[in-house]
């Protein structure tokens, strides 16, 4: 009765939105590139690991880390996937195994849309950079959908000369958080 009377007057528990473990099964990190300036190369993280504080009512104390490990990087050649993973003017994964997202701030930017704000880390390069995201909730959880275009040249992927590659790599997001 008194959770009723709270719902019917606006008071909420918040800590019901609350999600700190992510749905892998149903998440997905993928990312197209152009080669040769009409081919689309098309892939996907085979792994990631997913640190989630999140609670859309609490956006000031939540966050959203990921890293994508790069041997987990998968584009349907396995010759290609190893130049990607190994090569040091590629990802160099010996030396960096690891893509990480940290993210420093979350807000509302309009309805159904966030801003991530943090700091992307490939290589040795790290850049401050903005996620848009919509969003949806449900009662198993949230559902993020990120779409981001990288300037590889920002993170010294590929050869900087070379325009066998083009220059932005779209990445799409799709991640679940449960409840």
């Amino acid at each position: 009765m008194i959770s009723r009377l709270a719902r019917v007057f606006g008071a909420v528990d918040k800590t019901q939105f609350r999600s700190t473990a992510a749905h892998y099964e149903a998440s997905q990190f993928n990312f197209t590139a152009v080669n040769m300036r009409f081919n689309k190369v098309k892939g996907f993280f085979k792994e990631v690991v997913i640190d989630a504080d999140f609670n859309i009512h609490e956006l000031e104390t939540s966050h959203l880390n990921l890293r994508w490990p790069v041997k987990g990087i998968r584009t349907g050649i396995a010759e290609r996937d190893q130049q990607l993973i190994s090569a040091p003017h590629f990802f160099n994964g010996e030396d960096y195994p690891d893509i990480i997202f940290k993210s420093r701030e979350i807000r509302m930017e309009g309805k159904n849309q966030l801003v991530f704000s943090g700091d992307l880390f490939i290589k040795e390069h790290r850049r401050s950079i903005a996620l848009y995201a919509g969003y949806q909730y449900d009662k198993s959880g949230y559902q993020l959908f990120i779409d981001y275009d990288l300037d590889r040249f920002d993170f010294g992927i590929g050869e900087s000369g070379s325009f066998a590659i083009g220059r932005q790599i779209e990445l799409e997001f799709d991640i679940y958080l449960n409840i």
